[in-house]
């Protein structure tokens, strides 16, 4: 599964690719978030007047999606399993 996302600004898709993430990392990965994550990573990565740091980090963070492989039937969830409500971790 490929996802065509038009053309956007950079600032709108690094705003993508952080929500995406946050949202990943908080509820899960699903095969939709993680094809659209994918997408906007290979958007900016594209990009020609990117900091040289900044295009290789994404890079680096788009292999690592790259490999990911969710299973068609993941969904998010709404809960926290690890932490009690309101508990802050690092």
């Amino acid at each position: 599964m490929s996802m065509d996302i038009p053309e956007m600004p950079v600032d709108l898709r690094l705003a993508a690719v952080v929500h995406l993430l946050s949202s990943s990392a908080l509820r899960g990965a699903t095969p939709n978030k993680t094809e659209a994550l994918r997408a906007h990573l290979r958007g900016l990565a594209a990009q020609a007047d990117l900091n040289p740091y900044l295009k290789s980090a994404l890079q680096e963070v788009l292999q690592g999606w790259e490999a990911v492989d969710c299973h068609p039937a993941s969904t998010p969830v709404d809960f926290y399993p690890l932490v009690a409500p309101g508990a802050v971790t690092h």
